[in-house]
């Protein structure tokens, strides 16, 4: 173990975050780096000290900060598409997803289209039709479910988004990642809720993890549990960024770091 800041070091650091009112002169696209090429999912998570992650108003949003949503912008800036639960769309203010003209350049680059794809994952179909998001954005947004939706909730959605119809009657975040490389889309960003971050982390699809750790307490804890598994992915630090104590950290994935579901459990 080794101490990398003491209470002196936070001190100074507070200090002179004081003195600036964004990310000074840190480079985000070079702390939240993707990959040259191949496919590359990230999830974005915010956490509050007792893991919650909402406020009294039951959004996200009222534990974030300025420098929160910097550094989901600059997440988000390169992606392909937004992957995002149908719980978190409803509670959480999603607007339209544009292009940015700021990014355009370098998109054009990469051969990304304009703007990134958003993405709703629901396996009622009970969505918004009306939000913005529906009929701004500038992709239409692809909405993926499984057979087993209903006939109606399906018709419904095609008036609205592209539907994505996948195998079983559950969703597998295996089967949603391959079904996105196919189309094209292989920077992925997804955005939760808990029960989706889970589902992707237990069918080992995730390649990055961003955590935003804000510093309050407490919050809405909403617990989530990927059952049985064989081993829990582990992943190594990456980066760390501090600013007026939030804890901003990148971990990719590392192998080295599973752990045996029985030391999982035992831990």
């Amino acid at each position: 173990m080794r101490l990398l800041l003491n209470s002196d070091d936070l001190a100074r650091l507070s200090k002179e975050n004081e003195a600036d009112e964004g990310v000074g002169d840190i480079d985000l696209a070079r702390a939240y780096p993707w990959p040259a090429e191949g496919p590359w999912t990230r999830v974005t998570m915010l956490r509050a000290l007792d893991g919650g992650v909402a406020g009294p108003d039951g959004r996200s949003r009222s534990i974030s900060s300025d420098i929160d949503r910097e550094v989901l912008g600059e997440v988000r800036r390169l992606a392909d598409a937004i992957v995002v639960g149908a719980t978190t769309v409803r509670q959480e203010p999603y607007g339209p997803l544009k292009a940015d003209p700021d990014a355009a350049d370098e998109r054009k680059a990469l051969g990304l289209s304009e703007a990134p794809v958003m993405v709703i994952v629901s396996g009622s179909l009970d969505l918004p039709w009306s939000e913005d998001m529906f009929g701004q954005s500038f992709h239409t947004p692809i909405v993926a479910t499984t057979e087993a939706a209903p006939d109606e909730a399906k018709d419904e959605a095609r008036k609205h988004a592209e539907l994505l119809v996948l195998p079983g009657d559950d969703l597998r975040a295996a089967d949603l990642v391959a079904a996105l490389h196919e189309r094209g889309l292989r920077r992925l960003v997804c955005e939760g809720g808990p029960g989706l971050l889970t589902a992707f982390a237990a069918d080992d699809v995730i390649d990055e993890v961003d955590l935003t750790v804000a510093p309050v307490m407490p919050t809405t804890v909403i617990e989530s549990s990927p059952g049985d598994l064989e081993a829990v992915p582990g992943f190594s630090l990456a980066g760390l960024l501090l600013h007026d104590s939030f804890l901003f950290a990148r971990y990719t994935r590392d192998r080295e770091h599973d752990l045996a579901a029985s030391d999982g459990d035992a831990s």
